[in-house]
C-alpha cells in the first residue's frame, strides 16, 4: 500500500506537529516510505518519524551553518548537519535514495543530489550543466520524476536531463521555455515547458523526440494514464492527448492551477477529477470518464477556492481555502460529502498540500503545520448465530466499521482438527445503488452470511469471523466450538 488504494471515509487525527515546509512561496509535499515522513522547505530536507513525527535527521543544504535551524522547526538543531552549497531546494522525490533538484549557484549550475533516506548523508551529487553557450545557468523548475531506474528533471534553460540513480548522467535534452511538467509512462517521458505550447514525449533511454504535440496555447504539467496524458491549458481547457500525440478530446472547464504550472486534477483507473478555479462562483470539482463525458460534479462553498484532489478507489480528498481558513473535503466517488476537517484560521491561509500513503492522509496546511490522519480502530463484529439446515452450517454475522467501511469479512473455520480454511462471508442486503460510504460503513451493524456442508457422521467444528476494514485494520471474534452428529 505504498500508494494508498483506499483511504478512511471518516479519519481521526493522530498527531499536529510544527515544521517547515515553504519552497519559494508554495507549500511543501509530505514524501512517505516506510517509517519515515520526507518533507523540505526552500533551504533544506529533513526526515521525520511516521510513527510521531519525531525528527530523524535534517540537511541544510543552503547555508553552511545551522544557526537559521536553531529556531527553525523541525528541532533539534544537533539532528541537522549543513551542506553550504548556496543553491535552494527546488525539488525531491524518493527512489533507490532521496533526490533533491536545487537552484543555481553564484555563476554555477544546479546541482541534483541523492541522500542515504536513514540517515541524510550524500550518496553522490551531480552538476546540472548548461551547455557552454548558455545565457544563463541551470535551475530546477519542475517536478522530479523517478523511473526504470532514471530520474528526469527539467530547469530554467529549457532542457531535459537524465541522471541514473547511481548518479551516471545519461544525457541532456533542449526543448523550449522553462521546463515545468515531467511525467513517464508507456515507456516514455513527457514534457510541458513554460511559455511554450508544445508537449514533448522523449525516449527515455537515448533523450531523443519521438513526437511533438502542437497546441494553440500554452500547456501544464501533465499525467499520463491508460494510455493517455492528461493537462490542462492556461486557458483552463481539459485535454486528453492519445499516447503517439494525437488530441484525443478538450473540455472548457475552467480548470486551475498552481504558480508552478500544476493542474489542480487527478486520475484514478477510470476517472478524472478537475477542479474549476476559473468563471463564476461557487466552484466545483467535476467528475469525467476517461473519454471526456461529464458524470457529475461536487460543488464548495461560495467564498473557497478548490486546490489538487487526492483520489484512492472511493475516497476523494479535496484541499479547499478560503479567505480567513483552510480545510479538506472528504468525498464518496467524488460527488457526496461524507466529512470534512478545517484546519487553520488565520489572516495568512495557505492552500492545503495532500498525500498519502498505507492508508494514511498527510496534510501540510500552512508552512508550519503537518497533520496526519488515519483509522486506527477496528472494525465491530457483533452477534454470531449458527444453525443446521440440512446438510449444511449456516452462519450469520453483524459488523460494521464506522470510520472506513468494511472490506472483506471472513469465516474462518476447522473440520476435526483440520487446518483453519477461509471462506468469503456476503453481503446478504445487497441495493440496486451503492450507499454512500460503501457496505458496512457507519454505526449500523451489517449482516454477512455463509454455509459450510457438514458430512455425515460426528464431527467437530470450530469457527470465528475476521473482519478487515479498507485500510487494513481487522478484528477477530472469539473461537466457537460445536460436536455435530449427522
Amino acid at each position: 500500500m505504498f500508494y494508498a488504494s483506499s483511504l478512511p471515509r471518516v479519519p481521526e487525527l493522530i498527531f499536529k506537529i510544527n515544521i517547515s515546509a515553504n519552497i519559494g512561496g508554495l507549500l511543501a509535499e509530505a514524501v512517505v516510505e516506510s517509517d519515515k515522513i520526507f518533507l523540505a522547505d526552500h533551504n533544506g530536507v529533513y526526515a521525520l518519524s511516521r510513527d510521531n513525527g519525531s525528527l530523524i535527521w535534517g540537511v541544510e543544504v543552503y547555508s553552511d551553518s545551522l544557526e537559521g535551524r536553531a529556531g527553525t522547526f523541525p528541532q533539534q538543531v544537533t539532528k541537522w548537519r549543513a551542506l553550504g552549497l548556496g543553491r535552494f531546494v527546488k525539488a525531491y522525490g524518493l527512489g533507490k535514495y532521496l533526490y533533491v533538484g536545487t537552484s543555481f549557484g553564484v555563476d554555477k549550475d544546479a546541482y541534483l543530489i541523492a541522500l542515504n533516506k536513514d540517515n541524510g548523508e550524500i550518496v553522490w551529487k551531480v552538476m546540472l550543466e548548461s551547455e557552454g553557450n548558455a545565457t544563463s545557468k541551470a535551475s530546477a523548475t519542475s517536478n522530479l520524476v523517478i523511473a526504470e531506474g532514471r530520474i528526469f528533471i527539467g530547469c530554467t534553460t529549457g532542457y531535459v536531463f537524465c541522471i541514473t540513480e547511481e548518479g551516471v548522467f545519461q544525457w541532456r535534452k533542449k526543448v523550449e521555455g522553462n521546463v515545468r511538467g515531467i511525467t513517464y509512462g508507456g515507456d516514455l517521458v513527457y514534457v510541458s515547458s513554460e511559455y511554450s505550447t508544445k508537449l514533448y514525449a522523449i525516449n527515455p533511454k537515448t533523450g531523443e523526440t519521438v513526437w511533438i504535440f502542437d497546441h494553440n496555447d500554452g500547456l501544464n504539467t501533465p499525467i499520463y494514464k491508460s494510455k493517455r496524458i492528461i493537462l490542462s491549458d492556461v486557458s483552463g481547457n481539459l485535454l486528453v492527448v492519445s499516447d503517439d500525440g494525437k488530441l484525443l478530446w478538450k473540455k472548457p472547464l475552467g480548470i486551475a492551477t498552481d504558480v508552478n504550472t500544476n493542474s489542480f486534477i487527478a486520475v484514478d483507473n477510470y476517472y478524472v477529477y478537475a477542479v474549476r478555479g476559473l468563471g463564476e462562483r461557487p466552484r466545483n470539482l467535476f467528475i469525467l470518464n476517461l473519454d471526456g463525458n461529464i458524470l457529475g460534479n461536487f460543488t464548495i462553498e461560495k467564498d473557497e477556492d478548490g486546490g489538487r484532489p487526492l483520489v484512492s478507489n472511493d475516497v476523494v480528498i479535496l484541499p479547499v481555502k478560503s479567505n480567513n481558513y483552510n480545510k479538506v473535503y472528504f468525498l464518496w466517488r467524488g460527488i457526496f460529502k461524507l466529512y470534512e476537517i478545517k484546519l487553520v484560521e488565520k489572516e495568512e491561509v495557505w492552500m492545503p498540500r495532500i498525500s498519502a500513503a498505507y492508508g494514511e492522509i498527510y496534510v501540510v496546511a500552512n508552512p508550519s503545520t503537518l497533520y496526519k490522519f488515519a483509522d486506527v480502530k477496528k472494525p465491530l463484529i457483533g452477534d454470531i448465530e449458527t444453525r443446521l439446515d440440512g446438510g449444511m452450517i449456516k452462519i450469520n454475522v453483524s459488523t460494521c466499521d464506522k470510520e472506513s467501511g468494511l472490506y472483506r469479512v471472513y469465516l474462518v473455520y476447522s473440520l476435526n482438527g483440520s487446518d483453519w480454511k477461509y471462506q468469503l462471508m456476503s453481503f446478504s442486503m445487497r441495493t440496486v445503488i451503492e450507499p454512500i460510504g460503501g457496505y458496512g460503513f457507519g454505526e449500523t451493524p451489517f449482516p454477512y452470511d455463509t454455509a459450510i456442508e457438514i458430512p455425515e457422521g460426528s464431527i467437530t467444528l470450530e469457527i470465528y469471523v475476521l473482519a478487515i476494514d479498507n485500510v487494513g485494520n481487522f478484528e477477530i471474534s472469539p473461537v466457537y466450538a460445536y460436536r455435530i452428529r449427522r
